[in-house]
């Protein structure tokens, strides 16, 4: 999804180890620049906005940085994938803790719970944070009831992206079931139409495969399922028929590439090169850094059979409590980074919704703006709920695809690793 990005103090000695890995990531620097002493002033971020959307989500933070005299030297090299970047981060942080690093909400408790890091309890009760995050975010972003990461945003998942001039041809409704999806998918192959975007990567594939098991269980199997881990002996059914609509999409793919990213299939939606694409909020900045407009040149809908339910990832950002780490700059950032004004601009750049529910959405575009409803009233139903990120889950859905396991199977694999 994304690629990676280093923020790394120029003053610090480049040794062999950082340059091993300057071919898999992205380095940037960041230099604060203090009256007094420089190295007191500067502070190190690890993150991974590298695709053209995701780069507008760096302007901004450069932008308010910069009110607080903190000022960016950047350098692009190109980088990594996220599970690059999430494995890479391990390796690197055996050799060095950076002042913050950019983290997704799944990874939050283990990382409190291996390394250092610092709470901002005292920052969340300053700025109200209990009373406007949502409480399926709050709860990533709490370890043992301490706030352990700054939550920055939230990204639906459960979109479906439709290029409007090809869907124009099909004299078709928008799909709101799972019938009406498939009749869709049927009229564009008909027509010679490149039906639905490849999902390549394990993580995509899983993203894909939530989805079919919230249209084929509904909300309230998903949610008891997933999130409250209670189980019933129909379930393996229900996860067998998921399994089988997950492969009947497959035949509406594009020709695969594996070469291809998730932004680059965004950029052939863009183009008139492919009717749909499943995929996360991160698609809206991205088509609208490409010059694509929201209801000109572009649907969104919900993915049929999910409407009412908010499935999300949220980053986060996590501060490291080392000793050569300035903790006052690390305050300054976490306050910035749920600033109501910075929560605004970031949210506009990226397409996500914001971490903060009180939000105003003027500017914003028709895609965010039902984006921050559908979370709003999600939030009030209990159907604000993690997407899914589980490894054993990528590879059990991965080896379906590949015909390695069956329907029958795959369930019981699923059913294994949830009722663990």
């Amino acid at each position: 999804m994304t690629e990676y990005l280093r923020i790394l103090r120029p003053t610090q000695p480049l040794t062999l180890f950082y340059r091993s890995v300057l071919s898999l990531f992205c380095i940037v620097s960041i230099l604060i620049l203090s009256p007094a002493i420089a190295e007191e002033r500067s502070i190190r971020l690890w993150h991974w906005w590298n695709s053209a959307g995701e780069a507008q989500s760096s302007k901004v933070l450069t932008k308010y940085l910069a009110q607080h005299n903190i000022h960016w030297n950047e350098t692009d090299v190109k980088g990594a994938s996220t599970s690059l970047y999430l494995n890479g981060i391990r390796s690197l942080l055996e050799e060095d803790r950076p002042d913050a690093a950019l983290m997704t909400s799944s990874e939050i408790k283990s990382y409190d719970t291996e390394f250092d890091l610092i709470h901002f309890d005292d920052i969340a009760q300053e700025q109200g944070w209990e009373e406007v995050v949502p409480y399926a975010i709050q709860d990533s972003s709490k370890n043992q009831g301490h706030w352990a990461s700054v939550p920055i945003n939230s990204h639906s998942t459960n979109w479906l992206w439709i290029n409007k001039r090809l869907f124009s041809r099909l004299n078709l409704p928008e799909p709101e079931t799972w019938n009406d999806l498939i009749t869709v998918l049927e009229r564009a192959k008909t027509l010679g139409i490149p039906a639905l975007a490849t999902l390549n990567d394990d993580w995509e594939q899983t993203l894909l495969f939530e989805l079919v098991v919230m249209s084929t269980g509904g909300l309230e199997f998903y949610r008891r399922f997933f999130v409250d881990h209670q189980f019933n002996d129909g379930d393996k059914y229900i996860l067998a028929e998921s399994f089988i609509r997950l492969k009947q999409l497959t035949q509406y793919f594009t020709t695969a590439r594996h070469a291809v990213k998730w932004h680059q299939h965004t950029a052939l939606l863009s183009q008139d090169e492919v009717l749909m694409q499943v995929h996360g909020s991160w698609v809206n900045s991205e088509l609208a850094t490409l010059g694509a407009k929201a209801n000109i040149d572009f649907l969104c809908i919900r993915f049929p059979g999910t409407q009412g339910a908010y499935l999300f990832h949220s980053d986060h950002v996590i501060f490291f409590n080392e000793p050569q780490n300035r903790v006052e700059n690390q305050q300054q950032l976490a306050r910035i980074l749920l600033n109501k004004d910075f929560q605004r601009e970031l949210s506009i750049a990226s397409g996500a919704s914001p971490a903060r529910v009180d939000i105003d959405t003027d500017g914003f575009n028709s895609c965010s703006k039902k984006s921050i409803h559908d979370l709003r009233m999600a939030n009030m139903r209990r159907a604000v709920m993690a997407s899914l990120s589980n490894k054993d889950l990528y590879k059990i859905v991965a080896d379906f695809l590949e015909d390695r396991t069956s329907a029958e199977l795959s369930a019981k694999q699923v059913l294994a690793i949830f009722s663990k």
